[in-house]
């Protein structure tokens, strides 16, 4: 099965950002990364990134035929919970913990901009705040970042210059 330059792009997102771990420099290690089904989003162990691609948007003005330019937006919602029990060895407010976990997804998607020469450019994130419909109380924050790529108007499998 040949993916989309999309898919590719995502699996790579989502690979970038399984290796958040503290054994490779990180300041946290994520349990999961998880991407949309339709049982909803595991949460036994946290930390977790859910990664939510959003809106896709053609950009006719930057793009050369057989080629097409699109901007891809995506979501990485991490979220935590906060042991404020007093055997707790983790200290940090929710804050500390939420800003922390963004920091390490931030660095994670800067590593490779270009996914391998999927893309063009991942463009550097912004924030916003989550709130988790669950029985347990968990932080959560996206991390909004979008990707540019192209690929060959009528094949979305194939590469810009195929």
């Amino acid at each position: 099965m040949a993916y989309s330059i999309q898919e590719q792009i995502v699996k790579k997102i989502v690979a970038a950002l399984e290796g958040i771990t503290a054994v490779k420099g990180f300041d946290n290690t994520i349990a999961s990364v998880q991407r949309l089904n339709q049982a909803g989003v595991d949460l036994n162990a946290v930390p977790t990134i859910l990664v939510k691609e959003g809106d896709v948007s053609v950009e006719l003005s930057q793009s050369i035929f057989p080629n097409v330019r699109k901007r891809m937006e995506l979501l990485a919602v991490v979220i935590a919970r906060q042991d404020e029990s007093d055997t707790s060895t983790d200290l940090r407010s929710g804050g500390e913990m939420l800003n922390s976990l963004v920091a390490d997804i931030e660095r994670a998607v800067a590593t490779n901009r270009t996914w391998d020469g999927l893309a063009m450019q991942t463009d550097p994130p912004s924030y916003s705040e989550v709130e988790m419909d669950a029985t347990v109380p968990h932080l959560a924050r996206a991390v909004r970042f979008e990707v540019i790529y192209e690929h060959v108007r009528h094949g979305p499998s194939q590469p810009a210059g195929a």
